[in-house]
């Protein structure tokens, strides 16, 4: 080979594009941002507000910003996901207009930066301002928006939920608003609940409501939002934003439910008379039950209401306890059901299941004796 060929070679080879090595993030791997292309099979990314594949360019879906709430030890403030959502002085959860404020929001005596008072002349030129400033001005033509996001306030006190998950579910209405159809958008009370029961399925355990309590809890304002609707318009939705949540896992429910049975008079006093410690038989029931609950498959389970089946597992879960210790049970079925607000039949009719797939033939025959009790 000539000197001539050899350059040629050489030239080839640094113009030749080398393969791509793709790696995952740890914030990736956490935020679930990498997946496959459903076309192509490649990786997908995060761009733009868009889900793409990095092989062929298709625009999977859109792409939502993760909540900022996270349960780690160390600052997670230098991730894009922990940064604020909005401007500064406009709040997530309510229709607000841009800037600070003019003093508190009933307050009639007006103080400067320094906390001293002002004079009678800037007081009444103040209270004139504030007064322009009003919730009318503010509003403008965003009623509906703050109606329905003051709905949004008032559920999330009545269901109990942390701010952390008002706050994301206000964040996902205004986001579906701003970019669905009139044909989607047109009933925002309703599309507020869809919001909130995804807001709710994002943080797990940490906001166990169930879908039948948050439209309770609308109807109890004076909606009409039924199970029915809630599902209906999230299936409507399912092309704007995505992905669609999946059945709960019923060991989201279970702190909530050994929370439950332990306010119980009578569950605690039973487990005194038993001679248990109360935090540690809550520790056990809690154990136990979510041993339970992972030891049973997703299609074993079928369609159950998750919350019923964490409220039986607990059920099995103390009969397994009274036979490892070897001491009397303390839940029945009419106490669990009385404790959690669980129907009766729906307890017998789940235990069976869990007693027939995990429970052995120890637990099996305390069964008899526990309905005596």
């Amino acid at each position: 080979m000539n000197r001539q060929n050899v350059c040629e070679t050489q030239l080839a080879a640094k113009i030749t594009p080398l393969p791509r090595v793709w790696s995952l993030t740890e914030e990736e791997i956490r935020h679930d941002i990498i997946q496959q292309c459903p076309e192509c099979g490649g990786l997908l990314t995060s761009s733009r507000g868009f889900i793409v594949c990095t092989a062929c360019g298709l625009v999977v879906s859109r792409a939502y910003v993760s909540p900022s709430y996270h349960m780690l030890k160390e600052s997670e403030a230098h991730h894009s996901d922990s940064s604020v959502y909005v401007s500064l002085g406009n709040r997530l959860h309510i229709v607000d207009g841009m800037g600070s404020y003019i003093g508190f929001h009933r307050a009639r005596f007006l103080r400067d930066a320094r906390g001293h008072a002002l004079s009678g002349m800037n007081q009444r030129r103040f209270h004139r301002l504030k007064t322009i400033y009003g919730t009318r001005a503010r509003i403008g033509t965003n009623e509906t928006q703050y109606r329905a996001l003051r709905t949004l306030n008032r559920v999330s006190r009545l269901l109990m939920v942390s701010t952390q998950v008002r706050d994301r579910a206000a964040y996902l209405y205004k986001k579906i608003l701003s970019e669905a159809h009139a044909s989607v958008s047109n009933n925002n009370i309703l599309l507020v609940a869809v919001c909130l029961l995804l807001a709710v399925r994002e943080f797990g355990e940490d906001a166990p409501i169930t879908l039948d309590e948050i439209a309770d809890v609308f109807a109890r304002c004076g909606h009409r939002v039924s199970v029915r609707a809630i599902v209906r318009q999230l299936l409507t939705l399912r092309s704007l934003t995505g992905r669609i949540p999946s059945a709960r896992d019923p060991a989201d429910y279970v702190p909530r439910i050994v929370s439950m049975l332990m306010k119980n008079s009578q569950v605690h006093e039973k487990t005194v008379s038993r001679g248990w410690d109360p935090s540690k038989y809550e520790t056990l029931l809690r154990d136990q039950t979510l041993r339970l609950i992972r030891r049973i498959p997703s299609s074993k389970r079928g369609g159950r209401n998750p919350f019923i089946f964490a409220a039986s597992a607990a059920y099995a879960a103390d009969q397994l306890i009274a036979a490892e210790y070897s001491r009397r049970p303390i839940l029945t079925q009419k106490l669990t059901s009385l404790a959690t607000g669980v129907a009766e039949y729906s307890i017998r009719d789940h235990y069976g299941i869990i007693k027939r797939i995990v429970m052995s033939p120890i637990a099996a025959s305390n069964d008899s004796s526990a309905h005596q009790l």
